[in-house]
């Protein structure tokens, strides 16, 4: 497994550098650009030039993005739909490993270019606009500690990452699926559909399974706390936007409590290994190259 992420990495390597540099380069362009339109206190107004400028900047930054997530999802496909994969799937590894290391190293980049976002720019608003900015930055920072608000803030980047993984396998079955033959049939080229119609079906039994089993977990002193404690803390139409619209199965107060519904937290924990053992399955033993 080790040994095909080596593979991976030098497959996708330099199209993600050169998107990862293009989003730098494009972020760095704007902030140059709105240090030069700064005088003082004063703002002057971009001309029609800049104008278009800063529009063609954004549209590079928020490219990026959506061009790493096609890459990611057609480097999948290319080894399901080109000649490529008779080289992926003839090698002595399990589905589950080839599955493994592709989610691995497309969680790697994603985290790569998030990560050097971040901090590339938050390096070049310290060299821009001097310290007043990072003070501020530091202050927001000291704030979040000072209101209890650290576990909130990592619930939900372990939620984000949850919802990653389970997005992207799901993307991978999705994909997976449509390549499967039925008769002599290849139903291709509706993945997309797939995704939607399973997307849709787990948020629906996430909701529902939330509702059978009214109880949370309070991460802030891991006790189980019943629907009606809950409440007292959110208010009914508020714990039904967060606990279910939201984002199923996981509920974050602002800073009096983070709870996860215990049916709906189990419920997609299975749900994502489910969907990880039947991609690894389909692509070892239903596939006909």
């Amino acid at each position: 497994m080790l040994k095909y992420m080596k593979y991976e990495l030098k497959g996708t390597y330099r199209f993600m550098l050169a998107i990862i540099l293009a989003a730098l380069f494009a972020t760095s362009s704007l902030q140059l650009y709105g240090k030069n339109l700064t005088n003082g206190n004063n703002l002057s107004e971009p001309s029609v030039f800049g104008g278009i400028f800063i529009g063609l900047m954004i549209f590079v930054v928020f490219g990026a993005f959506i061009a790493t997530i096609f890459y990611l999802i057609g480097n999948f496909r290319k080894d399901l739909y080109e000649d490529r994969g008779y080289l992926t799937f003839t090698l002595p590894i399990s589905g589950s490993q080839i599955l493994g290391a592709k989610t691995i190293i497309a969680l790697m980049w994603a985290a790569l270019l998030v990560f050097s976002f971040i901090t590339y720019n938050f390096l070049l608003v310290g060299v821009l606009y001097g310290e007043d900015v990072i003070n501020v930055i530091v202050e927001g920072l000291r704030f979040i500690a000072n209101n209890n608000l650290n576990g909130v803030i990592i619930a939900g980047f372990l939620v984000a990452i949850f919802s990653v993984i389970t997005t992207l396998l799901l993307i991978y079955f999705s994909i997976a699926l449509s390549r499967v033959s039925i008769g002599n049939k290849k139903i291709g080229g509706v993945w997309v559909v797939i995704f939607l119609i399973l997307n849709s079906l787990i948020a629906y039994f996430s909701i529902r399974i939330g509702d059978l089993i009214p109880y949370y977990i309070d991460l802030t002193n891991f006790s189980i706390i019943s629907e009606s404690d809950f409440m007292r803390y959110f208010g009914y139409i508020e714990s039904q936007v967060m606990g279910h619209g939201y984002n199923p199965g996981m509920v974050v107060s602002s800073s009096e409590m983070i709870a996860f519904n215990i049916g709906s937290l189990i419920f997609n924990v299975l749900t994502t290994v489910g969907i990880f053992l039947g991609t690894s399955y389909i692509i070892e033993k239903k596939v006909d190259l």
